[in-house]
């Protein structure tokens, strides 16, 4: 009779040395592009700066929208969080690929994809690929977290015959867990993953039941307010939600309508026709007019002072403001003259 073979724990940490190694590339990677790479990235002035990226989560983050509206508000401690968030990343990245520390760099690894998730899950024009790194982290996160470095770690060469257990839940090693512990923690992770990962499919991209979305798609700016005044001028506080955070949505025109359906007024916003001391931005991200339209990045939020061509004089009562994009995409929203 064939006698069973037995796997030791360090065998199983050998084998997912592979997982260790790309977790910890990738955020390693992260660090270098930002310090290395494309420091312009850490660069308040410059257009690359990754503050931008992190306004653009704004609209559709989960439960951390708060915290990045107040972030992109107040500039200085947006800086001061990339900074800190960049250097978290090096160091989870570092420890990850050395085996150093390792249980608390995969936690630092699985808690980052967690934030990642909730902030920018939505995005991707493509494919739900924005979702699927933050899955991927934190599922990877928690492997390497429960089984260590393996044998090919600093933690194995410094502290293997170390006897303390938080030194052991910081480090690798076996746990001091029998089978049936061991089994009840597989249980909790695994249900812990599977419920973030089918709740924020659901929340962010409808994919359990009714028909599947993709914010990340198509441009859409919502008409948060909107004044029309008898001489004309119109005042407009617009919000871009939607679609691709790679380039804007370009406002062409901008079209009053009477209540009959007639056109009354016509707005052609470009840096000619709009005056920027007349835009009232409120983020990081800017709406501000170019040489043909009115460029409104993702997650960009301003009160925008339109005045009129010509003198008009237009009657109380009910009116449609419409705007243009570029790609004859259109919103609308209907405004009194009181």
């Amino acid at each position: 009779m064939q006698t069973e073979k037995k796997v030791s724990f360090d065998s199983i940490s050998d084998l997912l040395i592979p997982i260790r190694l790309i977790l910890g590339w990738q955020f390693f990677s992260a660090f270098l592009r930002r310090v290395v790479n494309a420091p312009e990235k850490l660069d308040p002035n410059s257009p690359a700066y990754m503050g931008h990226a992190f306004n653009h989560f704004l609209p559709h983050a989960l439960f951390i929208k708060p915290m990045i509206e107040f972030l992109i508000t107040h500039v200085h401690l947006l800086y001061i969080f990339l900074l800190t968030f960049t250097i978290i990343e090096g160091l989870v990245g570092i420890g990850l690929i050395l085996g150093l520390l390792t249980r608390l760099s995969a936690l630092g690894a699985a808690l980052l994809s967690f934030g990642i998730l909730l902030g920018s899950g939505w995005l991707g024009s493509t494919c739900v690929d924005e979702w699927q790194i933050g899955i991927a982290g934190i599922g990877c996160g928690i492997v390497v977290m429960c089984f260590g470095g393996g044998q090919f770690s600093i933690d194995y060469i410094l502290f293997r015959k170390r006897t303390s257990k938080i030194l052991k839940l910081l480090t690798s090693g076996p746990l001091d867990l029998n089978s049936a512990q061991i089994r009840n923690v597989a249980l909790i992770f695994s249900l812990v993953a599977v419920s973030i990962t089918l709740f924020t499919y659901q929340a962010l991209h409808n994919g359990l039941y009714g028909k599947l979305y993709n914010l990340s798609k198509e441009p859409k700016i919502e008409i948060l307010g909107a004044n029309l005044y008898d001489n004309g001028e119109l005042k407009l506080l617009i919000y871009r939600v939607d679609g691709p955070d790679t380039y804007g949505a370009f406002v062409r025109q901008i079209i009053v309508f009477n209540n009959s359906g007639n056109i009354v007024e016509t707005f052609d916003p470009n840096e000619t026709s709009v005056d920027k001391s007349k835009i009232k931005n409120f983020y990081l991200n800017k709406i501000k007019p170019n040489k043909y339209s009115l460029v409104v990045p993702l997650g960009a939020k301003a009160e925008i002072d339109l005045l009129p061509n010509q003198n008009i004089k237009l009657e109380k009562g009910k009116y449609k403001v419409e705007l243009i994009d570029i790609s004859g995409i259109k919103w609308t929203k209907d405004i009194n003259v009181n």
